[in-house]
């Protein structure tokens, strides 16, 4: 017992000296990094700064890195915890307020860029694995998107209501204008296994037309 008590510590004191570079590679969207894996910092092109501290308790009884994190700056105030093991990241109990900027960090090959403020509640995101899913609620105010390559202008975008609800064995993910929650613009959905459809209403393709996915057609990745 003994033994494993002091194995578990130097890899702890390991861990807690690692520098944070580790966890990120020299990406587009980051704009410094500094501390350590145990409790550090990076910066996010367009202002905000993402904080976490290493849960070393949860990250053995979930064999993986474990964190709790936090996101500030203009427009961001958002926390929540993060699982992340070779292949799989959950992230839950995430709730506040988010610049769009941020969308770069969760998915930074997104064709196009906003400008614009989210509220956001996402209890559970599984991705990797056979046991995806999302469940989730985020609230956008008007703003505006724009491609990221090409010189096409910035188009406007009304205030939109985006959800991601299990049902049975995949996410359904609905993407609705604040105002007219049945008018759906983009629906999607994610199975289990991580296959992704998703489908531009005609509507949509008028409405955002920075995503370059044409009205009334599907794209499964």
């Amino acid at each position: 017992m003994f033994a494993g008590i002091g194995i578990a510590s130097y890899l702890i004191g390991m861990v807690a000296t690692m520098p944070a570079s580790l966890l990120f590679g020299d990406q587009a969207w980051r704009t410094g990094v500094s501390g350590t894996v145990w409790h550090g910092e990076v910066g996010v092109a367009g202002g905000s700064v993402l904080r976490w501290d290493w849960a070393p308790l949860r990250s053995i009884t979930s064999l993986g890195f474990a964190a709790d994190w936090h996101a500030t700056g203009a427009n961001t105030d958002l926390g929540g915890r993060a699982l992340i093991r070779p292949g799989r990241m959950v992230v839950d109990k995430v709730s506040g307020s988010a610049d769009a900027t941020l969308l770069h960090l969760a998915a930074p090959n997104l064709p196009f860029s906003c400008a614009m403020t989210m509220q956001v509640e996402l209890p559970r995101l599984a991705l990797g694995g056979d046991d995806q899913e999302i469940e989730g609620e985020i609230a956008t105010d008007a703003g505006s998107c724009m491609p990221t390559r090409g010189a096409a202008a910035a188009a406007p975008v009304p205030p939109l209501h985006i959800t991601a609800q299990p049902i049975g064995n995949e996410t359904r993910i609905r993407i609705t204008p604040m105002a007219q929650q049945r008018q759906e613009l983009v629906t999607a959905t994610l199975a289990r296994d991580g296959g992704f459809t998703v489908t531009m209403t005609r509507d949509g393709a008028a409405m955002l037309p920075f995503a370059g996915i044409p009205g009334g057609s599907s794209i499964t990745f």
